[in-house]
């Protein structure tokens, strides 16, 4: 008995080996460090950048998230191109340029920096609105992309509790979120939007139905486990992942685009209210 004891004794030390070495690369992402939002404002506040339309403000302002190929210039601009024009200014949140991220890589792969982690970002960035007296700080709305969607979901969900690798950071910074709009956010595991989300924030989420990158299906999935109505989607049938601008991916849909840009629009002038 003793042998046979023995080889699956053996078996199993191999197996949770393999188990751990398969682990590893994702060691950053699985065990951040203690973080909590003193630190996280710190690290941010050199890493945002305020663009506000003509006139002197204070100005409802919308608060950009980058997916996880960083901060990339094409986003900026169309964001830019929309937002001003309607009125808002906009913050642009960069994560990676607060961590000195220069490989996005590991990011887009899962081994570092995952969207629950980076939701403490997101009520940092929330309470450094007050330190910007052109930023109508009662009047914020949230719009992340793919990963930094992802971000945005994980922070209400978190609603103001301790989270992935954070202390509890509060709602103070939640209250002043009027409304919340993610593109073709991700989100499977380890994304916590399963049946928890901030009710009273306003949402719009815009998901492509040929997405390559996220899976969209996830996010109906998650859907179904809200309250009817958490959630108002919007889905594009034709549409891959980063259609809304110019990348990489080479997935730029105008019409869609537009379309898009038209919906949130009329979202952010429902729940921020008139700009003019």
């Amino acid at each position: 008995m003793r042998r046979p004891f023995r080889w699956i004794a053996f078996g199993f030390v191999s197996l949770s080996l393999v188990a751990l070495l398969g682990l590893y690369p994702y060691r950053d992402a699985l065990l951040p460090v203690d973080d909590d939002l003193a630190h996280a404002k710190a690290r941010l506040a050199p890493h945002l950048r305020l663009l506000t339309p003509p006139g002197d403000g204070p100005f409802a302002t919308v608060l950009v998230f980058h997916g996880c190929s960083g901060q990339r210039q094409e986003m900026v601009k169309s964001v830019t191109d929309w937002v001003l024009p309607a009125g808002y200014a906009v913050l642009f949140v960069d994560s990676y340029g607060a961590r000195g991220i220069t490989d996005w890589q590991p990011v887009c792969a899962g081994k570092r920096l995952w969207g629950n982690q980076r939701a403490l970002d997101v009520y940092a960035a929330l309470e450094l609105t007050t330190d910007y007296p052109q930023i109508d700080s009662q009047r914020l709305a949230l719009l992340g992309f793919s990963h930094g969607g992802w971000s945005i979901l994980d922070a209400l969900s978190y609603a103001g509790e301790a989270g992935h690798g954070f202390s509890a950071p509060g709602q103070q910074g939640l209250a002043r979120v009027r409304a919340a709009v993610t593109y073709y956010p991700y989100c499977g595991f380890p994304a916590h939007l399963r049946g928890h989300l901030q009710p009273a924030i306003p949402q719009l989420m815009l998901l492509a139905d040929q997405d390559r990158i996220t899976d969209h299906q996830q996010c109906l999935e998650a859907l179904q486990q809200l309250a009817p109505g958490s959630v108002q989607l919007q889905q594009y049938a034709a549409a891959d992942h980063v259609f809304d601008h110019e990348s990489d991916l080479a997935t730029y849909q105008p019409q869609l685009a537009k379309d898009a840009q038209q919906r949130v629009s009329r979202f952010l002038r429902t729940h921020l209210g008139s700009t003019r």
